[in-house]
């Protein structure tokens, strides 16, 4: 922790002297400098109750911390449109009830953030350990659950994307693990767009289409070898009535095809390959947001209470969604997020599980984010 430490105070020291000296350095090719500090602030609060079902298949627990990420950032713009940027910075945590805040520094955070526009759009490129809420795309609880985006909240690789007013599409690896004698090797491979029609000059959101496909290579280490494939896909088409000017926010409905693709390559040859539908729907007054998501069909996480070679319980280190997605799964969820300002966003919620045998157990949410 100090070696770490001492790292980021040196990496802080030479970009402010950096920064400091430019305006001395006379005319410099870099044009339209900037130098700029980034406060992230993240507090989370997710108090689960599924005793009604004997805390199976998710167990009763509250999640309940801050998270605090500075980052410096150094940017030039070398040509009208082209952008580059350079952000340091660290990531400190504390799970409130903990005794100690020796393990407060969680992680570094370095990345590279370019970007160029062309008539036609943006390009932008992320590159290095940057936070997860960079990614645009929206991706369904099938893929990642609330609370593993909060508890893993850094990517440590790379991401492409390119946006224009009517076309989304995100391309982004994830490598999570690097192989050791008992650290498996872990990577992600993301992909994610979505569409919607123009109308005269302007986009309609009234339509809208996308897809999420997610390969995530769950290796072997040294004392356990073998490998296992999780992969999943999904189309889904989005339709949202909600007047543009008025209070209401939302009036939509979205259907999604899912498939499946999971495989433990050293203990079955055969790939299970179930395929789902989904279908949320959801209104949004002013403030307040209601929605009921259902999912039916096959089981999305079938190596879920499996163990590898070494008898390691596969679990949430294979899957990172709501392990309910499995026969007829139904979540009905009620937000408060009131617009406060640009830079704080507050989310208060209920969440209520059921499934084909009944109630599951519910969640209450609060969620705080401040970015300065």
């Amino acid at each position: 922790m100090k070696k770490s430490l001492v790292i980021l105070t040196v990496s802080w020291a030479l970009a402010l002297l950096f920064a400091s000296w430019t305006p001395l350095l006379g005319r410099s090719p870099l044009k339209k400098t900037d130098f700029s500090i980034h406060n992230d602030l993240w507090y989370y609060f997710d108090n689960r109750e599924f005793a009604a079902s004997g805390d199976y298949p998710l167990p009763s627990m509250t999640t309940h911390a801050l998270v605090y990420a500075p980052t410096f950032e150094f940017s030039f713009a070398p040509s009208k449109g082209v952008r580059h940027a350079l952000r340091v910075g660290a990531e400190s945590a504390h799970d409130f009830g903990s005794l100690t805040w020796s393990d407060a520094l969680r992680e570094g955070l370095i990345w590279y953030q370019g970007s160029a526009r062309a008539r036609s759009g943006l390009f932008e490129a992320y590159a290095g350990v940057f936070p997860r809420t960079v990614m645009e795309s929206n991706w369904s609880e099938a893929f990642f659950s609330d609370q593993h985006k909060f508890l893993d909240r850094n990517m440590e690789g790379l991401l492409l994307r390119w946006k224009s007013d009517s076309f989304l599409s995100e391309l982004a690896c994830d490598w999570m693990g690097m192989k050791g004698y008992d650290r498996k090797e872990r990577f992600q491979i993301l992909s994610a767009g979505s569409w919607k029609p123009t109308l005269g000059a302007r986009c309609t959101d009234f339509f809208s289409a996308g897809w999420n496909v997610s390969y995530y290579h769950y290796s072997g280490s040294v004392v356990a070898p073998g490998v296992v494939d999780n992969g999943l896909g999904s189309l889904w088409a989005k339709l949202d009535a909600a007047p543009g000017a008025s209070k209401w926010k939302e009036i939509s409905l979205k259907a999604a095809i899912l498939q499946g693709y999971h495989r433990d390559r050293t203990q079955s040859k055969k790939a299970l390959l179930p395929t789902g539908g989904e279908i949320e729907a959801a209104l949004a007054f002013m403030s307040l947001r209601l929605s009921n998501t259902l999912y039916y069909g096959g089981d999305q996480t079938p190596f879920y209470y499996g163990t590898d070679t070494a008898g390691n319980p596969y679990g949430e280190m294979l899957y990172f969604c709501q392990p309910l997605y499995s026969g007829l799964y139904d979540r009905v969820e009620l937000n408060w997020e009131p617009r406060i300002g640009s830079n704080l966003h507050l989310r208060i919620g209920a969440r209520a599980h059921f499934c084909a045998e009944g109630f599951l157990g519910w969640q209450q949410v609060v969620s705080l984010k401040a970015d300065f």
